[in-house]
């Protein structure tokens, strides 16, 4: 057959198969790929031909990352030209990413564990726009030749000026990485949404990278104490009644400071009666003294009063941070305060809260004292006596009582540690605060959860500003369980155990869920108590009855109740209801004898009520009425509404092309038009949150000096991986050791030894003129006071009002209020 002569249908029919059919399909799929990429190169390489106009710099940039796109190749920004003695450009480049080559001079001769890939292969396409003085930019040179191998299409999306979070997905993914999601996790769900990483904009590096760049830039930037100051005039133009104080040293750097937002108050003063604080926690880079202010809400759930932290734990520190604490509460004291055996803390407590009951931690106390009982440890009735001292007396006649036989049996009369014990014993002997509310707390244990919590949001790296971050977040949490236990209980009710009770009936309409359980365990247990005697007169009055009552239990102890038949008054020696707030089971047992089916109004202690207040008002009042903080939370609530209303419209026209269209119009048209008004609108009435860098940049505080720990002396720091670390025990460097060392070589512990001498020396120094400069902000007024020298100062909410630092103050009547160490 010849070659020009045509093939029969029977001949093509015998030569085709199915492999020639898909080869010839994929071929014609290719072809077609190909042919509408050239297509597009050809249409945008035709606006970048040499003497094409073009409207500005931005634009040129974008048209020739189109036409680089579609090619296949990442563009960069190179050299540009200004006119003569002006900052007027005259002309710009654009070239391709792989232009130039590697400097080798520069390079080091270290094999790196991480070397970057060599892309530069002097590549010299490139595209030049120019224009004369008062005239439109014109292309001047286009050159579209390239020495190295183009991308393909469907890898177009790893080309770098191809790659750009948008303001959008910048929001979603700090958002959901701040709520604790992993950027690996965000990145998972953000591919996922736009079907496909090739229809992101960006890949996985740039997320890690722009986390990175934003942590570096908001807690590193400035220092670590000038955030935390920036953080604190930020938060108190934007709440109206946000507290905050900070105290300075000579050298304008940080020691010790407070915080605390509107809704730590509110919550004060519902909860304020009863206060812990612990101080045995570090968390922070500075080894500064964490200092939580816990209380107990009516859902026996811990909650916050506000944070500080400490350089030191002497008298004067505790007592600037207790003054702040009272003055940011409008000066109500707690009726109780529990905290650890510090004595410079209960010198100050007893100082600056002279009308609270102040209780030590027994769980602190028997963990010590073991240490102190020696051969005691073993005898068990030493240790039943000494648990009945604690908990288990009533009256202080018993305590006094039983102390002395305890002194007497064993012959403890030279006891030092007993000795000191006793002369405290009003602070934690249970029969010395029979009378006093207490909730129910003998520990600081409400403290040391929260520091457990704290802990695991920060560690000894963490910087301050950084850790306040981290305790906002735990506030939010704890309040948004709050929140939801308020819904449980104006909602529904917890189930009755003893159907259609009277007093069950009453106590789970007033009590919040949580203490409702406690009152039905106090009813329940009320069915094992009997009366041992008939009711008998009590006083003059014939109205007054005294009952005895008893448990089923033989160890039980004889209680006595006095009942008022007409007012429903009683009391029970037990004094539960006191130290509770609750009735105790003795009680509830005599109303059911004396048919009380209504628990008496003066009964119903108000902070346990489930209404106690109107979460509503709050969250109004805690936002703020008018002003900066109440046009922060509405233009948060305006976006996230936006936002949910644009996904709802996306997920409804996504199946129909008619609609997406539509919406896509909608879209662009509300874009130029927004963007015209905005233009048009006048600085004045653009609502700015965020305070001005000129308005902040006065603040310029030093970041704190490594705090010393307490029992810790300067010489013979053990290191981290010294083998005495592990055990506890080794001997210790000789002098031919540490002699070892070049001369002027100082080692990471010599530089804390510095930092610690030069605070101690510090506090040990009498200055004639002592100057500690106290910072506080407080949407009031600005005072000078004489009483702390320097000055506090307080922020207004609608405006910023940072006064120069002044030190000529005359100084206080109470001598240094020293930030070293306590020997």
């Amino acid at each position: 057959m010849e070659d020009n002569e045509p093939i029969s249908l029977e001949e093509l029919d015998g030569n085709y198969d199915e492999e020639d059919d898909e080869q010839t399909e994929h071929h014609v799929v290719e072809n077609f790929e190909v042919q509408n990429e050239n297509s597009v190169v050809d249409v945008l390489k035709s606006k970048l031909l040499v003497g094409t106009v073009v409207n500005s710099v931005e634009d040129a940039y974008l048209l020739y990352c189109q036409y680089a796109h579609a090619k296949g190749f990442s563009v960069r920004k190179g050299d540009q030209r200004c006119f003569s003695h002006t900052n007027e450009l005259q002309s710009k480049e654009f070239i391709c990413s792989c232009e130039g080559s590697k400097d080798e001079r520069n390079s080091s001769k270290r094999i790196l564990i991480y070397q970057k890939l060599i892309t530069r292969t002097n590549c010299k396409a490139k595209l030049k726009i120019t224009r004369e003085k008062e005239s439109e930019w014109r292309v001047s040179r286009f050159v579209e030749e390239h020495n190295h191998e183009m991308f393909a299409s469907d890898q177009n999306h790893l080309l770098r000026s191809a790659r750009n979070i948008s303001h959008a997905k910048k929001s979603t993914l700090e958002a959901m990485v701040n709520a604790g999601i992993s950027v690996s996790n965000v990145v998972s769900f953000m591919e996922h949404e736009a079907c496909g990483i090739e229809n992101l904009g960006f890949i996985r590096k740039d997320a890690y990278d722009h986390m990175s760049r934003l942590k570096k830039h908001t807690k590193v930037e400035n220092g670590d104490a000038t955030a935390l100051i920036k953080y604190f005039i930020d938060k108190a133009n934007k709440e109206n009644y946000f507290y905050w104080n900070v105290q300075l040293d000579d050298d304008d750097r940080l020691m010790n400071f407070f915080f605390r937002d509107y809704r730590c108050a509110v919550d004060y003063e519902f909860f304020g009666d009863v206060l812990s604080i612990d101080t045995t926690y570090k968390t922070n880079k500075y080894n500064l003294i964490c200092a939580p202010f816990v209380g107990i809400n009516h859902h026996m759930q811990n909650v916050m009063f506000g944070l500080a932290f400490m350089s030191d734990e002497t008298e004067s520190s505790f007592e600037w941070l207790f003054t702040t604490f009272l003055d940011s509460m409008n000066g109500k004291q707690p009726q109780t305060i529990f905290s650890d055996q510090c004595q410079a803390m209960m010198n100050a407590i007893e100082t600056v809260f002279p009308d609270s009951h102040h209780r030590l931690c027994q769980w602190h106390i028997n963990q010590n004292a073991p240490s102190h009982f020696g051969s005691l440890n073993g005898d068990s009735n030493f240790k039943k006596l000494w648990y009945k001292c604690m908990n288990c007396c009533e009256t202080e006649y018993e305590f006094e009582a039983t102390w002395k036989y305890m002194i007497d049996t064993y012959n403890l009369d030279g006891h030092k540690w007993l000795n000191g014990m006793y002369k405290i014993r009003k602070k934690w002997a249970t029969a010395f605060s029979n009378g006093k509310f207490s909730a129910g707390l003998l520990a600081t244990s409400r403290s040391e959860v929260t520091n457990k919590v704290l802990k695991n949001t920060g560690n000894k790296m963490s910087s301050l500003y950084e850790f306040v971050l981290n305790y906002t977040k735990i506030q939010k949490n704890w309040r948004s369980k709050e929140k939801t236990e308020d819904t449980r209980c104006r909602h529904g009710k917890p189930p009755q155990i003893l159907k259609n009770h009277p007093l069950l009936i009453h106590a789970a309409d007033v009590y919040t869920i949580s203490v409702y359980q406690l009152f039905e365990i106090e009813l329940v247990n009320s069915l094992n108590c009997k009366s041992l005697e008939p009711p008998a007169c009590f006083g003059n009055d014939w109205n007054w009855i005294q009952i005895k009552v008893k448990s089923h239990d033989e160890n039980s102890m004889v209680r006595h109740v006095v009942f008022n038949k007409k007012s429903h008054e009683i009391k029970c020696s037990c004094c539960k209801f006191e130290t509770m707030g609750i009735l105790c089971k003795h009680v509830l047992m005599v109303f059911n004898c004396m048919d009380v089916n209504v628990i008496p109004k003066c009964y119903i202690l108000r902070r346990w009520m489930k209404n106690i207040k109107s979460r509503v008002s709050t969250d109004l009042q805690e936002s703020g009425s008018g002003g900066d903080g109440g046009a922060h939370v509405s233009q948060m609530e305006f976006v996230n509404q936006i936002m949910r209303s644009v996904y709802d419209l996306s997920q409804l026209s996504k199946p129909y092309e008619c609609a997406r269209k539509t919406l896509y119009t909608l879209v662009y048209t509300a874009k130029d038009e927004i963007s015209n008004l905005v233009q048009n609108l006048s600085i004045n009435e653009q609502c700015d949150d965020d305070p001005s860098e000129d308005e902040i940049g006065e603040v310029c505080i030093r970041n704190p000096l490594t705090a010393k720990a307490k029992g810790i002396t300067n010489a013979n720091i053990t290191r981290h991986w010294d083998r005495t670390s592990k055990k506890g025990k080794g001997k210790r460097k000789g002098k031919a050791e540490i002699s070892r060392k070049k001369k002027g070589q100082c080692s990471e512990d010599g530089n804390k030894t510095r930092e610690i001498n030069f605070i101690q020396s510090l506090s040990q120094n009498q200055f004639a003129s002592p100057q500690f400069p106290s910072v506080s902000g407080h949407n009031d007024q600005m005072q000078y006071s004489s009483e702390t020298v320097g000055y506090t100062n307080f922020f207004e909410a609608s405006q910023i009002n940072l006064p120069s630092y002044s030190f000529g103050a005359p100084p206080t009547s109470q001598g240094h209020q020293g930030f070293g160490h306590e020997n």
